[in-house]
């Protein structure tokens, strides 16, 4: 299935706002195949969405959105750092896009214990700025829902970062 047949029966113009990353990695990169080029555009876009969910990016949020790019080796023809950067520049226009755009692709691309790995990279680039707001928590509890994985693995994801998360902090 290709990138654009996710949003079928959507309008067209909604659909190349939702697609805008996609498009410039597309562009940047025309050797990554199509399911490079989705997973490096949903991957990428979840990681901004979250780390600016607070209407804030923090220059150590930006650091690890692109270490965690590198840490998932998408593909040797795709510079994380490039795709990082893109989609930190897309990061206000994909601030008000529904997650679904992003997971519906990756549920079809990845595993189950990939789709956990995702999980595990949001909440490295919610906690790199030294505390994951609630806000960025419940984020990524509606992105654990559309990625079809449980709550265990919501709680499990997040207590690898504990001693950040405001919530429990005295």
């Amino acid at each position: 299935m290709g990138f654009f047949d996710y949003f079928m029966g959507q309008e067209q113009d909604k659909v190349k706002k939702y697609s805008e990353l996609y498009d410039v990695l597309a562009y940047e990169f025309p050797d990554l195949n199509e399911k490079e080029l989705i997973l490096a555009s949903c991957l990428a876009g979840l990681l901004a969405r979250v780390a600016y969910v607070d209407f804030k990016l923090d220059p150590k949020e930006m650091t690890k959105i692109l270490e965690v790019l590198k840490m998932w080796d998408i593909s040797d023809k795709l510079d994380p750092v490039v795709a990082g950067k893109m989609a930190m520049a897309h990061i206000k226009n994909m601030a008000g896009l529904d997650n679904h755009l992003y997971v519906h692709p990756l549920k079809e691309h990845l595993s189950e214990n990939e789709r956990y790995k995702v999980l595990q990279s949001l909440f490295l680039v919610a906690a790199s700025d030294g505390n994951v707001a609630i806000v960025e928590s419940e984020e990524i509890r509606l992105i654990t829902k559309g990625l079809e994985l449980s709550n265990q693995h919501f709680i499990s994801a997040q207590a690898e970062v504990v001693e950040f998360i405001n919530a429990l902090k005295k």
